[in-house]
């Protein structure tokens, strides 16, 4: 007998959580869902008093509130006035001297377990929380996501969020309707202190727009002077010993940036265990599976350092260019402990000879200029992808001298169709080099 599942994601009551910006020290997301057509209405402040006021006039079932010019690393009250629920937010600090952050993922099916966790959790202090993905079971089960907010609205509704897609969240568009994040959505960066993080989709096309992006955001981070530690969190894990194994595709695609552009450890979920391996050229893998999903056996393989079959969430502790991270058990227990120590080891820095791109306006609505120059003459492509990877249009292919070049682009595919407003990619490419910058199509 075969039974098909049939779901209808339909509108539904949450409490707020918050989600990152792409200026976390100024500004924050606080998001929440409501099951009739309700004003999106935010008091906020410095005091309890909630001198400032944000507001959409547009009625919707899908709350997201961008609170714009706040000071950094203060703490904020709101107030969400149609549900009359109360909360406090901090933004990110400019520096800090140490900091904690959780991670875990797979809490989907088991809400016991799950809330087991998350309870263990909160009694820690900690200052924001990545999720590797797997959230809820269906993508599109109402109950899934109602079930998952409620669990986690002791921490989200005060700390803010950093989902990751998996292969759970499929049909992927309520979880795009529930999450207002940075960058494409789908993947995204931000920094925090010393730390650069760096949220990846293992569900969409490895090599496409987003690992062009991906070196491009390594780069960055690896010349940017504040920057001591690199975190990667993604779904599906290129190194595991658990039921699904290695994601060879995953290694293939991506693990030669982490090793060559200095990321520190790299955050997997997908097989419901915790696995830590060894240092491999330099970066430590880590599954943490074990949120909420029902427990699978984990093998060892040469690489590993650490496996165990249990639920439990990571808590890292950053102190300068020291890094303590234990992994904690819902009975307060510690599964595994990591000790890293950089204040010996001098940063290393990658070559930017890359090139010149530059978007304008941006957001755009007719008309883009694109501005790209390279240091010789060389063979160059400009590319447009959208945000699925999908090639676009192709602006140039042929050798260009040095020095500065523009050209127009009237928002139009290779067949001369205007295209549809959203999120855009633009791809500079030459000598074995890429630059990749996002463009917004407005209406």
């Amino acid at each position: 007998m075969i039974i098909f599942l049939i779901f209808l994601f339909s509108p539904f009551n949450s409490s707020p959580y918050l989600t990152v910006t792409g200026s976390p020290q100024t500004s924050i997301i606080l998001n929440w869902n409501t099951e009739t057509l309700d004003s999106t209405i935010v008091a906020y402040g410095l005091t309890p008093n909630l001198e400032d006021t944000f507001r959409i006039p547009e009625l919707s079932y899908y709350h997201h509130a961008t609170l714009t010019g706040l000071l950094p690393g203060a703490s904020y009250y709101y107030e969400v006035v149609p549900l009359k629920i109360k909360g406090r937010f901090h933004t990110f600090p400019q520096s800090c001297d140490s900091f904690s952050f959780c991670a875990f993922g797979d809490t989907r099916t088991d809400s016991a377990a799950h809330q087991s966790v998350i309870d263990r959790m909160s009694q820690y202090p900690f200052s924001f929380l990545l999720h590797s993905g797997d959230l809820v079971a269906y993508g599109d089960n109402t109950d899934d996501w109602r079930t998952f907010f409620n669990i986690e609205d002791t921490i989200i509704r005060y700390i803010t969020f950093m989902p990751t897609i998996g292969n759970h969240e499929s049909p992927y568009w309520p979880y795009d309707t529930l999450f207002l994040l940075p960058d494409s959505e789908d993947y995204y960066s931000f920094q925090y202190a010393n730390c650069y993080f760096i949220n990846l989709n293992t569900q969409i096309d490895l090599s496409g727009p987003q690992k062009v992006w991906l070196e491009e955001e390594l780069i960055e981070a690896n010349n940017n002077p504040e920057i001591d530690w690199i975190f990667v969190t993604l779904h599906r894990p290129p190194y595991s010993s658990g039921n699904h194994g290695s994601q060879l595709d995953v290694r293939s695609a991506w693990c030669p940036l982490f090793e060559t552009y200095n990321v520190d450890i790299v955050f997997g979920g997908h097989d419901h265990d915790y696995e830590r391996t060894v240092p491999i050229n330099g970066v430590v893998y880590i599954v943490t599976g074990g949120g909420g999903a029902p427990l699978r056996d984990v093998d060892s393989s040469p690489w590993t350092a650490h496996s165990e079959k249990t639920y439990h969430f990571c808590y890292i502790t950053i102190k300068g260019r020291k890094l303590w991270l234990k992994v904690i058990r819902p009975d307060g227990s510690i599964c595994d402990t990591l000790f890293i120590d950089k204040t010996v080891a001098v940063k290393s820095r990658v070559s930017t000879n890359q090139g010149m791109l530059l978007l304008t306006p941006n957001p755009f609505s007719q008309q883009l200029t694109v501005i790209f120059g390279v240091l010789r003459p060389t063979h160059i492509r400009v590319l447009i992808y959208d945000r699925m990877g999908r090639l676009v249009q192709t602006l140039v292919d042929k050798k260009e001298d040095s020095g500065i070049n523009r050209l127009i682009w009237e928002g139009k595919d290779e067949l001369g169709h205007s295209i549809d407003s959203g999120i855009y990619f633009v791809v500079l490419e030459h000598d074995d080099r890429r630059i990749i910058k996002k463009v917004i199509k407005a209406n």
